[in-house]
């Protein structure tokens, strides 16, 4: 045998042998490179979906008896007739003065505040942190923007009639018992479109929801409103107090859900009604660090 053939073949396998493997070992990388690019471009996506999944959901404040929301601002309403004090007392007790209430209120320098009517007083900044150390702040909790919220507290009040049939005629929304004086809210963000007595209706609050496919919200039997037409509201901000006007065999807010005057299940609109629970799935509360 011819010794260098014999290692020229040698050497010409041997290097074949490393060509081959490095190629292999190349595709292997290749491999991987694109397997953990489609993984990594899975979890993008993922990532992704759940951010655009979350796209909608949003804090909101539930305005309660101390603290309640107007035109943006924090404070309270008060009929001046039916408390102890003046006007300047109330002014300097909420650290606001008569010219910013009266043009909250929509009130001209030439008006009289009427002492029937309900009036807003905002607070200042020293008011508010003394009723948060107080534990007197509303309930945040998570809601979709695109959905709505039930008007009033789960706290001492329970479902007594839903949508349908009832004595021979269309019962055209849920009845929610309350307490006279609870504190009725905005179902979702919207305009006011009517807020007036209305027959069988009594004191009621229409809302317009552009966001949510133009849908209506009404609000009825209230003992006292406080919002007016074209008053933008958001979710969870007081509208009025509930009440017993109108046709009604008690204290309650009849609520609605309308499209183009089409009457809808309010429920198909709102998360379950947890009557043994004091709040709508509150994930916290206002507070202050002392």
């Amino acid at each position: 045998m011819n010794f260098r053939k014999f290692t020229a073949d040698l050497k010409s396998k041997t290097r074949f042998l490393r060509e081959f493997l490095a190629a292999q070992k190349g595709k292997n990388q290749m491999k991987r490179k694109t397997i953990l690019s489609i993984v990594g471009a899975s979890a993008l996506v993922f990532l992704s979906w759940k951010s655009f999944a979350n796209t909608y959901l949003e804090e909101v404040k539930v305005d309660n008896q101390f603290i309640q929301t107007y035109q943006s601002r924090e404070g309270i309403w008060i009929v001046p007739g039916k408390v102890k004090e003046s006007l300047e007392d109330l002014y300097h007790k909420f650290g606001t003065s008569e010219r910013e209430v009266r043009l909250l209120n929509g009130i001209h320098d030439s008006g009289k505040i009427q002492n029937s009517e309900p009036v807003f007083f905002p607070y200042n900044a020293n008011y508010t942190r003394n009723l948060l150390l107080e534990d007197k702040g509303r309930e945040i909790f998570t809601s979709d923007a695109r959905e709505l919220i039930w008007p009033l507290s789960f706290k001492y009040s329970r479902v007594t009639s839903r949508l349908g049939r009832r004595w021979n005629a269309l019962h055209a929304g849920v009845d929610i018992a309350c307490p006279n004086g609870s504190v009725v809210i905005a179902a979702a963000d919207g305009v006011v479109t009517d807020s007036k007595r209305d027959g069988g209706y009594g004191l009621r609050v229409v809302l317009s929801h552009p966001q949510i496919n133009g849908i209506q919200t009404l609000y009825a039997h209230n003992s006292l409103l406080f919002v007016k037409q074209g008053d933008k509201v958001k979710k969870g901000q007081v509208l009025a107090l509930s009440g017993n006007t109108g046709h009604t065999t008690g204290p309650h807010v009849h609520f609605e859900v309308r499209y183009q005057n089409v009457v809808l299940n309010p429920e198909h609109y709102l998360p379950p009604f947890l009557a043994d629970k004091e709040s709508q799935v509150a994930i916290a509360k206002e507070t202050i660090q002392q």
